[in-house]
């Protein structure tokens, strides 16, 4: 987890209310984005690298473990903006 982009998230979602505080939010957004930079290298390194059929399936194992910690992090902030959104 990146602490400054964390911050900064916080900074920003306090704009829609100040007495509320964003950390959750924040971290999901957070890490959501370094989720898919990492699927993004994951994906990239599939195509760029010789893989054998075991190694492909270890790669394709990867991307599912990082798809479910991005949904993971969707349902919280998915919860998480519907609360802020109804009060």
């Amino acid at each position: 987890m990146n602490p400054t982009i964390v911050d900064e998230l916080i900074k920003k979602l306090s704009l829609l209310d100040s007495n509320k505080e964003y950390v959750e939010l924040a971290v999901d957004l957070n890490d959501i984005y370094e989720s898919s930079n990492k699927l993004d290298r994951l994906i990239t390194d599939t195509l760029n690298s010789p893989l054998d059929q075991e190694n492909l399936i270890e790669q394709l194992i990867e991307i599912e473990v990082e798809l479910d910690h991005i949904n993971w992090h969707y349902k919280s902030l998915k919860k998480e903006l519907k609360q802020l959104l109804n009060t």
